[in-house]
């Protein structure tokens, strides 16, 4: 049967080597993830295209699909803006996979309007006093809601409807350009680890679709986090959102994987590493 919808994915280096969650350059790191995320995906989805900067570029072009050079504008705080960049581009319909899934199993994506992978139980955590912030400015945005209560996670974030897609796009520049026009103003909070990038990216498309009476599906069912994690795992998909991506036992076990599945890509990336003295060259793992 022919692929419904292309993958894409996007990649911007330049927070992961500028300490984001401070946590130093984890250029290495990413890298091997991307590839890998990316290899398992390939073993299912004929049409994949990564979106990359010159950077990551250099590691990843070898890879077995499409891989885009972009230039992105460079903005460390707005981390996903290479993922708003990329759905911008598409002409069909698309779904959107973030670098730290990987898709053990085939998903037949299958979807009306829009997908996400879940909606997110961490409204009071992540997102009410970064939305008590944005009230201040969007009192002339119809779609915006001042108290929601939830957002989406959008690890998965594919559109049919490209008209939808436009429109979440506006509304992810009215937001962004709020937050670069009163960016001081947000230093206590940002001071508190908040990430203003999920409220922009996130939060903003939680509030068009209720705007829009449109609800989206969502790929794992449940209604809380242990639930969407039994059928992540029922379903073959996992997502090492946030900081524990970085862990060490995670990284580890995701360079042996890399090396023990898919033997050739490992060794072509890791040879572009070394010799752009990323890492040393020195034997970690058998190919």
């Amino acid at each position: 049967m022919k692929q419904q919808h292309k993958m894409i994915y996007s990649l911007d280096v330049l927070p992961i080597i500028h300490n984001r969650w401070n946590m130093g350059d984890k250029l290495r790191e990413t890298i091997y993830m991307t590839a890998l995320s990316i290899l398992y995906s390939h073993l299912w989805y004929d049409e994949i295209e990564l979106y990359v900067d010159e950077i990551g570029f250099k590691f990843l072009h070898m890879l077995p699909c499409a891989v885009t050079k972009v230039q992105n504008e460079n903005r460390i705080e707005l981390w996903m803006k290479s993922k708003i960049n990329a759905m911008e581009l598409q002409t069909k319909p698309f779904v959107h996979i973030d670098t730290d899934i990987f898709i053990k199993k085939k998903i037949d994506f299958s979807f009306d309007d829009v997908i996400v992978e879940r909606k997110e139980d961490t409204y009071e955590i992540h997102y009410k006093k970064q939305v008590e912030f944005f009230n201040k400015y969007t009192k002339n945005l119809p779609y915006w809601h001042t108290n929601l209560g939830y957002s989406y996670n959008c690890g998965i974030f594919g559109f049919n409807d490209l008209k939808l897609r436009d429109e979440f796009i506006k509304s992810y520049y009215d937001l962004e350009k709020i937050y670069i026009e009163n960016q001081e103003n947000f230093t206590e909070l940002k001071q508190e680890s908040y990430e203003t990038c999920i409220l922009i990216e996130q939060y903003t498309l939680a509030s068009l679709l209720n705007y829009k009476n449109n609800n989206p599906t969502m790929l794992l069912r449940g209604e809380n986090i242990t639930e969407h994690g039994k059928h992540a795992d029922s379903i073959g998909y996992s997502h090492f959102f946030g900081m524990k991506k970085y862990d060490k036992y995670v990284v580890d076990e995701i360079e042996l994987r890399l090396s023990k599945i898919f033997p050739y890509w490992y060794k072509q990336i890791k040879n572009a590493l070394e010799k752009e003295g990323v890492i040393a060259n020195k034997p970690q793992f058998v190919y």
